[in-house]
């Protein structure tokens, strides 16, 4: 068999098991994943077919019922599927919460055999932790490309104000239409593009850990990661006229991105320091009630902010890393017209200093943050990026 880094398409990665130079042994527990511009509705059908004799909970949102959902519940309907359908009532952003949990909980019926999700990222988050906790497989029909969730195991929910990593389960197909994701609002697209690129900081991060601390570490994860960034990044332009074949390799990079976080058996090949920082300043909006930007735009924004604080430590940085080119990132993000600093994004002062300080220890996992903070240069780059994004802004 073929390597996994060596497959020439993310549809040959389904259902495959391998043994691991890292030493262990990886399996991509997803029964199909197709991300095409042909043929999807056809693929619905033979995924759901061994489902036609029992009840099907079809679950969307307000916005992703009328891009998606709707016509889905009619062909399913049309073709003698027997569907229930929930969709989360929403005026803004669905919040992926405790009350989101409840609501689709309380839909779930014994008889239900399947979970049909249509939607993105928190239809996906919710859907998956609560199927994890009743039992019930779920397939996912995304709807934009704009996180990377669609293929990991576990899910961020909030839970009394604060972001919690809950167990998830695997989908039973992953399917995307990519004439349907290239139509998504642009920051969606802008939000996938974000997420992909804060791998660039995540893989310093691990890389930095595995060095200084001799972290587990998968160079099969790794080099999944990187081909997902460089098929994304020469693509920037494209993304842009809403090209199909950029706006699939986006969408295959995240799906390619979960896909090593469940190698690895967490977020660490996929989140690093970029992803405190939008884990923070979303917890911060949420408890005053507020609406965030999306999280892959909060990623995009904590990716320049990480790689300018690689900058400032480079007389303290081992040998081996990553090269982080922030000049690069910056480029990137202003091509695509996207926020590449936190006044941008809308982050206040006061929070930016706040999330300098506290984000990086959200999770207990080791990123430059604690390097600077070990040597003693926290305070000095904090003071002079503050400068840099807020009195020069």
């Amino acid at each position: 068999m073929k390597q996994i880094t060596e497959m020439n398409s993310i549809s040959e990665m389904a259902g495959i098991s391998f043994d691991c130079d890292c030493g262990r042994k990886h399996s991509v527990d997803i029964g199909k994943i197709y991300i095409e511009n042909q043929g999807v509705p056809e693929e619905v059908l033979k995924s759901v077919s061994q489902f036609k004799e029992q009840e099907i909970l079809l679950v969307a949102d307000t916005n992703t019922y009328k891009v998606y959902g709707s016509y889905v519940e009619r062909m399913l309907s049309d073709s003698g599927f027997k569907l229930r359908t929930f969709v989360f009532k929403t005026e803004r952003h669905l919040v992926p919460d405790e009350k989101a949990l409840g609501l689709l909980l309380t839909e779930i019926e014994t008889e239900t055999s399947l979970v049909l999700a249509v939607g993105s990222g928190v239809i996906n988050d919710v859907c998956k932790h609560v199927c994890h906790k009743t039992g019930k497989p779920y397939i996912i029909l995304a709807t934009a490309p704009s996180m990377d969730g669609y293929a990991s195991v576990v899910s961020p929910i909030i839970v009394n104000g604060v972001k919690k990593t809950l167990s998830g389960n695997y989908p039973l197909a992953i399917i995307a239409d990519v004439t349907v994701l290239k139509d998504a609002p642009m920051d969606m697209l802008r939000a996938g593009f974000g997420d992909i690129l804060g791998k660039l900081t995540a893989l310093a991060d691990w890389k930095l850990s595995r060095i200084i601390n001799n972290e587990l570490y998968c160079q099969t994860c790794v080099k999944l990661i990187e081909n997902a960034l460089e098929n994304c990044i020469s693509n920037t332009d494209r993304l842009l006229t809403r090209d199909e074949q950029a706006v699939g390799f986006v969408m295959e990079a995240l799906v390619l991105s979960g896909i090593a976080i469940g190698l690895h058996g967490d977020s660490r090949p996929a989140s690093g320091a970029e992803h405190n920082f939008a884990h923070y300043w979303d917890m911060d909006a949420i408890s005053k009630n507020i609406e965030h930007p999306l999280h892959g735009n909060s990623v995009a924004v904590g990716t320049v902010v990480t790689s300018y604080v690689y900058e400032y430590m480079k007389p303290f940085l081992p040998e081996g890393l990553p090269k982080l080119d922030t000049q690069m990132i910056t480029g990137l993000l202003k091509r695509l017209g996207a926020c590449y600093s936190p006044f941008d994004l809308g982050i206040d002062k006061e929070l930016f200093v706040r999330s300098m300080y506290e984000a990086y220890k959200l999770k207990p996992r080791y990123t430059i943050f604690n390097l600077a903070e070990e040597k003693g240069m926290l305070d000095k780059i904090t003071k002079e990026l503050t400068e840099k994004f807020y009195n020069e802004a």
